[in-house]
This record gives structure tokens, sequence and C-alpha cells, in this order.
């Protein structure tokens, strides 16, 4: 059977289970009595599960991340998303696909700034050297080709050199570094008289402040990205199926902990699922568009962050949870991906942060509880607090899908008015 990465209705079954199970039992010794006068042996010790010296015994450890149940349902709800809960998509390009890797050197700046900062960092040293190197050996053929390194004994009376005080290549490698970043000891100069050698100077000066620029941009760059940023945008952990006004929302919530909110907010939402077109096209993930909104109805994409926002969604006729129930939901295969952008105030820079919920995250039936946001009194602010962020409590809503919903709505409607008619 092939395994679909979507698939989130596979059982999982720990292969230490059992012997879990049999290990943290209490061990008893058959006890056959040979002679009356010869007492039983002691019993072993029983082990209590969990303890520090079972756990020691016995290689299973629920404790550790990557052993274990726990493990496994770890590595099984990471495979099985698209995107992870913290925004990571879990995607990845096989090693032997390198017929397009020549395009990164195009974008050479961009690739520069996606690399690690240990590669970043790497790269900026040895840019320096080789520059200092490469016109190093400019320098030391330079003064080769003038004459300027046989002794004073042998130059002509009116020798005049290149470079004053070059008497090796480690002598023309420091004057190579104290040309490029503008030193001058005073010790090592061109002098007039040779004219390839201004021109050398010139080259290089320009050369190194080309270096010095591009470097420090690249730094800066690296420095300004706000990767980090994401990491204070918290998503609620269950996206939620209520009833609104009379119209079925799937609703989450979102909240930015720095004071310094994000500008120009907005949401997006996605559904990766399975499609089969009519003429049979199978398409495996396909990405479904889902409006989100925080307005109650689901409208208006732009909000602002003050505090935790509830976003919705509407589930109408254009929604592809218009025909799912409650019951539909337990034995779906879908993913929702949440997309959220916004405009660093600090640095202006524009950050993207993304959550996914899969069918056994959503809770139908449930509304978030109105407690983050409280006006204290005494201090006459408002309270924001964060760890009322998943707090929800049950409701009433109906458990038959909202197509079902509307139709039932539609039908008592139109038995209303026919029984008024007839009362008339």
């Amino acid at each position: 059977m092939k395994f679909d990465p979507l698939d989130t209705r596979e059982s999982i079954e720990s292969p230490d289970s059992t012997q879990v199970n049999g290990s943290l039992s209490p061990v008893s010794t058959p006890v056959h009595s040979v002679h009356s006068n010869l007492s039983p042996p002691p019993p072993a010790p029983s082990v209590r599960p969990f303890s520090a010296s079972g756990l020691a015994h016995h290689i299973w450890n629920p404790f550790r991340k990557k052993s274990g149940i726990l493990g496994v349902i770890y590595a099984q709800s990471k495979r099985n998303r698209v995107v992870s809960k913290h925004g990571k998509l879990n995607t990845f390009r096989r090693p032997d696909e390198t017929e397009e890797q020549h395009r990164y050197l195009k974008d050479f700046f961009i690739s520069m700034i996606d690399f690690p900062w240990s590669w970043t960092l790497l790269g900026f040293a040895a840019s320096f050297l080789v520059s200092w190197l490469l016109f190093a050996v400019l320098w030391y053929i330079l003064v080769i080709y003038h004459g300027d390194l046989p002794g004073e004994v042998e130059r002509p009376a009116n020798h005049q050199v290149c470079v004053e005080n070059i008497k090796d290549f480690t002598s023309c490698f420091l004057f190579s570094l104290e040309t490029q970043h503008t030193i001058g000891y005073g010790v090592r100069a061109t002098t007039e008289h040779c004219p390839l050698g201004v021109i050398i100077m010139s080259v290089q000066s320009i050369f190194g402040v080309i270096i010095q620029a591009c470097m420090a941009g690249i730094v800066f760059a690296k420095f300004t990205k706000p990767t980090m940023r994401a990491e204070t945008i918290l998503f609620s952990k269950n996206a939620l199926i209520t009833l609104r006004n009379g119209s079925f929302y799937l609703i989450c919530r979102v909240a930015d902990l720095r004071p310094n909110h994000l500008l120009e907010a907005h949401v997006s939402g996605h559904m990766v699922k399975r499609e089969v077109t009519e003429e049979g096209e199978v398409i495996p993930y396909h990405l479904m568009r889902m409006e989100f909104g925080a307005e109650i109805d689901g409208s208006q994409d732009f909000f602002q962050m003050f505090w935790p926002t509830i976003l919705s969604h509407k589930i109408d006729q254009d929604s592809p949870l218009w025909e799912i129930s409650s019951r539909d939901l337990s034995t779906s295969v879908f993913e929702i991906v949440l997309t959220m952008e916004g405009t660093t105030p600090e640095t202006g820079n524009t950050i993207q942060v993304r959550t996914s919920y899969l069918p056994n995250e959503i809770l139908w039936g449930y509304r978030f509880e109105h407690t983050c946001v409280t006006y204290d009194k005494q201090a006459a602010k408002y309270e924001v607090s964060f760890s009322n962020l998943n707090r929800h409590v049950a409701d009433r809503s109906p458990r038959c899908s909202p197509k079902e919903w509307e139709e039932r709505k539609a039908s008592s409607i139109s038995v209303s008015s026919e029984s008024f008619a007839c009362q008339q």
C-alpha cells in the first residue's frame, strides 16, 4: 500500500509496548518445595513503573524525545505535515538534481545572505585574504621586473625603486595589506618613478573598496533579516469549528508577544488535499484558497494585533469544508495552512509566519474564551494575557455539515411560511 503523507489515519503502535508492559510488571519466581525444612527463595524486588531503577534496566524511555511511542508520534506528525506547527516547510530537494544549480550563482547576493553564518564569515575572511595574496603576487612580480630585490651593491647608483623597503615576498604581502586598507605605517611606499606601480596601487584601492562594500552589505542584510521575529508570533494549538450568527466558522487565534506589533498584518489560508477532476486527472497535493479575516463574518484580512485576535473562515458554498460534518472530520485527509505577513516597525522588513492544522487538531463544537484582554481599573490599562490563548469551551453547535445545516434552515423557513399562508 502506497503511503500518503497527508493521511493521518495510520495507526501508530510502538514495537516496544509489549516489552514495556512485560518489563514493568513484578517478577515472580516459582517455588518448588524439595524438603519441608527448606525455606522458599526470597521474591525478586518489584520494579516501580517509570522509576529510576526500572528505567535503568530497560532500553525504552518514554521521556526521551526520539525513543518510544512519543518519538514515533513526533516523527509521524512531522512527516505527515506540509508545514510544521512552527512554520517550517517539510520539503527538500534530492542531491542528484543538480541541473539548475548554476542559477544560484546568478543571484549571488541573495545566495550569500541565505548561507549560514559560518559560511558567511568564512567568505568574508577569504575574500580579503585572497585579494591580499593576489596583489602581493603582482607587487612581487613588479619589483622583480624592475630590479628592486637585489642588494644595494648590485644596483646602479641612480636606480630608483618602485616601492621603498621591499625585501622579499613577505614585504610585498604587508605592503598589499597596508595599501588596500590605507593603513600607511610610513615604512613602505610607492615612488613617482614607477608608473606601473601607481596603476596597481590605484586598482587595488578601488578593488578593496568594492570588497568592503559587498561584504558589509551582506553582513548587514543578514543582521537585519527578521528570521527570528516569527518566534514571537503565536498561533493557537487547535482550530475550532463553531456556529456564529447562524453560520459555521473555522476559527483560530493569533497573538504577538512584542509590544511593537507588526504593521499592515494580513492573513491568508490554503487547504492541501487530494483532488480528482471530472476528466479523471488526479492532483495529489492541490492548494485550495481559503479566505480568513479578523471580522466576525470572516472578512477583512488586514487587522491590528493590539492583543490576541481571532481569525475566522466562513464555511459557505465556496469553502472546502462545506460538506464535512463532525463525523467526517475524523476520517478526512487534508491540511489547512495559515500564513500571516506583516512589516516590522524596527527595520521595515516584511516577515511571513506560517502554521498548519490537521483534521485531528480541529475541534468541532468549541469556541474560544474571551479572557485574553481585561481592563485593570487600578492601572487604568488593558491587561493582555497570553496564557489564555488556547482556552476554549464547548458550545451547542450542530454536528451536521454546514451544507445540511443550511438545507435544514431553508426547509424550516419554507414550512413556517406555508403554515403562515394557511392561517391567512
